[in-house]
């Protein structure tokens, strides 16, 4: 028996790969569904002769037009009911966003196990308890080299409707941040530009002003050794995991919320499991 299983993914689809590559006896991946029709998601679908399925947020939610984008509740509600029909018909029952840009409804993270694996260390918080290392793509890097951190490293976690909040399953081993001499804390950003003005011209202008600035290329370098050495390690790990506790009934949905064992999941739940036990 196994547990059927989609991957969602918006853009490359590396992690998409690794993690069909793992193969767990687990896991049934039924379906790769994209968001983007610019993705690779037919590539890679051809390439394991996996299924293939589009929902297009750009056309769907008109992203690109301001007043009838994301922010149209109806609407971005009206596309994750599409999304559910779609993993519906593949009798879906766990998820794995693979390089997902769009934050997950409350409506579909209540009725699936998902597992995402965030470029960040989601153990760190703020005085309030609060997760620091929030955000898509270089952005946790980012944080955390602006706040003096020696390593980075990559997190699986469980979703929810709380961004990056999900528990944490598995944290990376270390990427060491080894800063060049000439930088440091007074100049490793622009003169009177604070990391919010760069996010905003990458995100929105693409870059015009800041894509060559210090922060933003050492942070993509850096991001891309945490893929290797993190996400293509502990993704197909934590999907082996959580597909394996679900097939012994430990873990499952519980009126829309992930319990393992009757009890609310804890953080680092799948830390100390060392193999992946095949």
């Amino acid at each position: 028996m196994k547990i059927p299983t989609a991957i969602l993914m918006s853009g490359t689809g590396s992690n998409a790969r690794k993690l069909i590559e793992y193969d767990s006896p687990h896991i049934d991946i039924r379906v790769i569904l994209s968001d983007n029709p610019s993705s690779n998601y037919r590539k890679i679908s051809h390439a394991y002769g996996i299924q293939a399925r589009l929902n297009d947020i750009f056309s769907f939610c008109g992203v690109h037009d301001p007043g009838q984008g994301l922010k149209h509740r109806e609407r971005r509600l009206a596309f994750d009911r599409e999304t559910d029909r779609i993993l519906k018909s593949y009798d879906i029952r766990l998820i794995a966003t693979a390089g997902y840009d769009w934050i997950i409804s409350p409506f579909l993270c209540r009725s699936y196990i998902i597992v995402n694996v965030h470029p960040g260390d989601l153990r760190v918080v703020d005085e309030d308890g609060r997760r620091i290392y929030i955000g898509l793509g270089w952005i946790p890097t980012a944080r955390a080299i602006l706040n003096g951190e020696r390593f980075v490293y990559s997190s699986t976690h469980l979703v929810t409707e709380d961004l990056d909040g999900g528990p944490i399953a598995r944290v990376s081993k270390p990427v060491p941040v080894n800063l060049p001499e000439s930088v440091n804390k007074d100049n490793i950003l622009p003169p009177g530009v604070s990391l919010r003005d760069i996010i905003r011209d990458i995100n929105i202008d693409s870059g015009k002003k800041y894509s060559g600035v210090f922060i933003y290329t050492y942070s993509r370098g850096i991001q891309e050794k945490l893929k290797e050495e993190g996400d293509w390690v502990e993704f197909p790990l934590t999907l082996h995991y959580v597909s394996g506790y679900m097939l012994e009934g430990r873990l499952a949905l519980d009126e829309g919320a992930v319990e393992l064992d009757g009890e609310p999941v804890k953080d680092l739940f799948l830390a100390d499991l060392k193999d992946g036990g095949r």
